[in-house]
């Protein structure tokens, strides 16, 4: 067995995992001296919060918090009670409508993901339909063409799905086959005959 299709499909693997964890992650922003910055997730929303001191010593201090990537467009600073009843507002399904909660996210807008997450499925569940039918046909078991097309679309889409969820599992059990399905389609072509030279 060659390594280099095995060196591929590690170095696939290890970008969709940087894409997931890197630059699509919100990025820090600058703190002044004293601030400090975490990131917490409520109802499939990653926020990142900056915890800022407040003026004057007090023991045991006290801080203001400001959500700095709010989907809603918020930036306000909040005192702990305002921060934690907003927290406590958005991690209950209250104001949440059935929809949202159905497919588990947290606006309209990123239905549109969950619309490319199933039509990535659809093309890699059919492709074993192709496949079925394929054999069914021919009262033996067959892999046509398409399988392979369809396998090497629909887990390039799964892929950017699962990066976007940011969900490892995900991105570990599709991207890991990219390099397969794309080998497969290679090894199609290479044993295509060669065209009969035109008279």
């Amino acid at each position: 067995m060659k390594l280099g299709p095995v060196f591929a499909m590690t170095g696939v693997l290890g970008l969709a995992v940087w894409l997931m964890l890197g630059p699509l992650s919100p990025r820090s922003v600058p703190l002044q001296p004293g601030e400090g910055q975490f990131e917490i997730s409520v109802a499939q929303q990653k926020l990142r919060v900056v915890q800022t001191p407040t003026p004057g010593a007090t023991s045991p201090p006290t801080y203001t918090y400001r959500v700095v990537n709010d989907p809603s467009g918020v930036n306000k600073s909040m005192t702990a009670d305002d921060f934690q009843a907003m927290i406590a507002a958005r991690a209950t399904a209250k104001g949440r409508g059935v929809i949202l909660r159905l497919f588990n996210v947290s606006s309209y807008a990123n239905l549109l993901w969950v619309a490319v997450g199933f039509g990535g499925q659809a093309l890699f569940a059919g492709r074993m339909w192709v496949q079925w039918i394929a054999s069914e046909r021919k009262r033996q078991s067959v892999v046509p063409v398409a399988f392979w097309y369809m396998s090497l679309a629909g887990g390039i889409i799964l892929t950017t799905y699962f990066i976007w969820r940011q969900d490892l599992v995900g991105v570990v059990g599709q991207a890991s086959g990219l390099v397969i399905y794309a080998r497969n389609i290679r090894f199609l072509y290479l044993k295509k005959p060669a065209a009969a030279p035109e008279s």
